[in-house]
């Protein structure tokens, strides 16, 4: 059970209310993969094209060596009704795994803001809301210590987010290089103490 909380993202510099919430197929299949990538703000074509673009959020899961791992899927919504948007979400694993130190930790994935609040993807080159990927990587650590994982995070970090991880706390740990469909993705973990910095920005906000 996800339990929802308001968070405050930017909306061009104005506080919009959201709540991080349960991805359900509906909400990923209406709201996402149905609206996403057809709204009007985003230019055309998009080339290249967002790793993300063809995604089916339904039908991923997380895959830690020859096992499929519990999981959650979440979302950060604003509005309700017809007016509900999805501003972003990511798949997380309820079940710890071991990180570098050898210390349990949660994996995640799939961590996205929607088209619209991409910069790069918009007409305008503006934002629509912003922060939303900050609130999720700090939902996730909240949720890593309530898994009884002290905040530890581990993720394979996509070529053109690297530094916005490690600006949020997250290192790169030698690993080997995870590449699928063409792109390479870089082992990057959140420690306990990089976890507690951001739960205490958002226990402050």
């Amino acid at each position: 059970m996800i339990e929802t909380r308001p968070i405050v993202p930017g909306l061009f510099k104005q506080p919009v209310v959201a709540h991080i919430v349960t991805l359900t197929p509906s909400l990923a299949d209406e709201k996402m993969m149905g609206e996403w990538w057809g709204e009007d703000c985003l230019r055309r074509p998009l080339n290249p094209l967002p790793i993300d673009r063809y995604w089916n959020w339904n039908s991923h899961e997380i895959s830690y060596g020859d096992r499929t791992l519990t999981a959650e899927k979440v979302a950060v919504v604003t509005g309700a009704g017809e007016e509900l948007a999805v501003q972003g979400a990511m798949m997380i694993s309820s079940e710890p795994v071991a990180s570098v130190t050898g210390r349990p930790c949660l994996l995640l994935e799939l961590l996205f803001t929607a088209p619209r609040n991409r910069p790069d993807l918009r007409r305008d080159e503006q934002q629509y809301v912003v922060g939303v990927g900050t609130q999720l990587l700090i939902w996730a650590a909240w949720y890593s210590c309530k898994q009884g994982c002290d905040g530890r995070l581990r993720l394979d970090g996509s070529p053109d987010f690297l530094t916005w991880y490690e600006k949020r706390g997250l290192q790169r740990v030698k690993l080997d290089p995870i590449v699928y469909e063409d792109v390479t993705y870089t082992p990057m973990e959140l420690s306990e103490q990089a976890a507690e910095k951001l739960l205490v920005a958002w226990d402050e906000s």
